[in-house]
This record gives structure tokens, sequence and C-alpha cells, in this order.
């Protein structure tokens, strides 16, 4: 089991036996469907940060006319 592990090429080595357009159109969809998954957590990290960036500014910004 952990020599499965260790060397990928014994594991993916039966994918030899089919076309490699069919493989490689399977590994560009499921590397799709992952980036997808990812995307919008990512998108929606990337506004919160943005959002938070604003916030900071606007308080530094306040203070700045309180002096």
């Amino acid at each position: 089991m952990d020599d499965a592990f260790s060397n990928p090429g014994t594991w993916l080595e039966p994918l030899r036996a089919y076309p490699r357009w069919l493989v490689l159109l399977c590994v560009a969809v499921v590397a799709g469907g992952i980036l997808a998954l990812v995307a919008r957590p990512l998108k929606w990290g990337l506004y919160a940060a943005l959002a938070c960036v604003l916030a900071v500014f606007m308080a530094g910004f306040a203070w700045w006319l309180e002096q």
C-alpha cells in the first residue's frame, strides 16, 4: 500500500491503456472543476480582504479628521 503512494507511476500506469486525448480531456475536466470549486471561496475571501482594507482606511481617515 505504501509502495503505491511512494511511486506515483505505479498507480498512473493503467492510464496508458486509454487514448491520450481521452486521458487529457478527463484531467482537464477534473482540473477545471477543482478550479471552479476553489475560485468561489477565493473570490469571496478577496472581497472580504478588500472590505477590511477599506474599513481600515476609513477608520484611519476618520481618526485623521478628528486630529
